[in-house]
């Protein structure tokens, strides 16, 4: 009998300790967001999931998701599994791109009768476009 969430692995993904049930949509994401090579760290916590190429020192070792931190690659999702919402929280990347892939990565996840929205845009434009793209996300 397999393990049940066997995709934390402990290394590249990992689980909060006050997270008890793992919902299908964190092993959808995760895992996708794992494809993505920069993204090193994945960790899962009660109604969120944050991804990034960095941990925090401190005894938690979460990722960071620093905006506008330097050379940070991350991205953080508010996770509402009873309503069916994934929002992007926060996304940033010190090389060009890679939000856009990011954003992707959490789009191809999400099942098509979720709610997906990125719900205040302080990107200048970059939220804009990608709406335009991903008809689905709804920025606010």
């Amino acid at each position: 009998m397999p393990r049940q969430n066997s995709f934390i692995d402990g290394e590249r993904i990992r689980k909060g300790r006050m997270l008890r049930r793992v919902e299908p949509i964190y092993e959808a994401l995760a895992t996708t967001l794992a494809a993505i090579p920069e993204l090193r760290y994945i960790k899962l916590f009660p109604g969120r999931l944050s991804a990034s190429n960095q941990l925090c020192v401190d005894r938690e070792k979460n990722p960071v998701v620093a905006i506008g931190g330097e050379d940070i690659i991350g991205v953080e999702l508010l996770i509402d599994a009873n309503a069916h919402v994934v929002q992007f929280c926060a996304i940033t990347s010190a090389e060009t791109g890679r939000e856009r892939r990011m954003v992707e990565a959490v789009v191809g996840a999400t099942p098509t009768d979720w709610f997906l929205a990125f719900p205040f845009d302080w990107s200048g434009g970059f939220w804009e476009r990608i709406a335009r793209d991903f008809p689905r996300l709804q920025v606010a």
